[in-house]
């Protein structure tokens, strides 16, 4: 009877969750305005525009040179970034240093530990992917094993990588491999959503053909179906329970915003990247694109650069039900991978591959 009992809260708060984010984006006058001025049409408002910018702004760049992407590393305060050719440089205190020389090519994708301590690159892609992981405190590079696909950060620091026979965790410390499923997969994405769930998808990102997102539960050692969606693409908030979501419905793109579950919660009524937004402690910030172009093909366009946008930056507090314009710049900026340091947004921007701070 208690265990019932327990279902039935949960379905009870999940559906009261559900109708409160969906109130908030469909009904809420606040968000209708926020929504229909930076769409105007989109949908109507029942009066003005009245949200209000947060006071403080203020825009510049950290960076000199271009950059490939970034991670913070949260023990020290330090940003760290890759050149275009893999150098790593260190940001600390307003000043760069060079701390590791050594190149990689044909960079592909970097991803940060929770901490920021450790990063993996991944590189020489697509024709021999390989990985290794950089260490911020011996400022030195180790390579995961050669035949690695996918790679990914537990919660805890462990690593849960794909290669071509199977899915496996490393510990670190003890350098204990253990493996978790036999699979094979020739291109793959994977996301540690969990203590005890491991997200694979497929890794196609188009506009027209169906992505695929499996559920690899590590207790028991199997694989389910979680998502399926045509031009899927997902962003989670850091403790995995909220994701932002894109997918197409008739070539026209969706935003909404789903549980760690994969349900949808609310279907957003403006269009944005989710890589150009960050879930953090129940609020969203995002860079939205202020027009989308006729005929985009989204996502797969905006990675294969074939479009780039100009943006607005918007705070959405799902605690509240508040919308706030955070930044209109008065010159272009294509944001993406936006993170939190203290009281500023960092993003890198598309336009001149340089690491900026917003100062909220």
């Amino acid at each position: 009877m208690k265990k019932y009992l327990k279902i039935t809260a949960v379905i009870l708060i999940l559906t009261a969750i559900g109708f409160g984010i969906y109130y908030f984006f469909k009904k809420s006058p606040v968000a209708q305005d926020f929504l229909s001025g930076v769409f105007p049409g989109t949908f109507k408002a029942g009066k003005e525009a009245g949200v209000q910018p947060i006071a403080g702004e203020k825009l510049n760049t950290l960076t000199q040179d271009p950059i490939f992407d970034y991670w913070i590393n949260s023990k020290t305060g330090d940003i760290y970034y890759l050149t275009p050719v893999g150098q790593v440089i260190r940001v600390s205190g307003g000043q760069e240093e060079l701390i590791n020389s050594q190149t990689l090519p044909r960079l592909n994708q970097v991803l940060a530990s929770n901490d920021g301590t450790l990063a993996i690159a991944k590189f020489s892609y697509p024709d021999f992917p390989t990985f290794s992981i950089f260490d911020t405190v011996t400022n030195a590079w180790r390579p995961l094993p050669s035949e690695t696909i996918a790679a990914a950060w537990s919660p805890a620091g462990e690593i849960a990588y794909l290669d071509n026979k199977s899915l496996k965790t490393i510990n670190l410390t003890n350098q204990k491999i253990a493996e978790v499923l036999k699979l094979t997969q020739k291109e793959a994405e994977l996301y540690w959503q969990s203590n005890s769930k491991i997200l694979l998808t497929n890794g196609l990102l188009s506009s027209e053909l169906e992505s695929q997102i499996w559920s690899i539960n590590l207790a028991n050692k199997t694989i389910t179906p979680f998502l399926s969606e045509v031009g899927l693409a997902v962003k989670w908030s850091d403790d995995g329970k909220f994701g932002l979501r894109l997918k197409n419905v008739n070539r026209t793109p969706l935003l909404g915003l789903i549980d760690e579950n994969g349900q949808t919660l609310a279907e957003l009524t403006f269009v944005t990247l989710p890589s150009k937004c960050l879930i953090k402690e129940k609020k969203i910030y995002c860079a939205v694109p202020k027009n989308l172009p006729e005929r985009v093909n989204l996502p797969e366009d905006y990675y294969k650069k074939a479009v780039y946008f100009e943006d607005g930056f918007y705070l959405i507090d799902l605690n509240t039900g508040g919308v706030s314009t955070i930044f209109i710049p008065d010159s272009p900026i294509d944001a993406e991978h936006l993170e939190l340091d203290n009281n500023k947004l960092l993003f890198k921007n598309r336009l001149d591959e340089k690491l900026y701070q917003l100062t909220l």
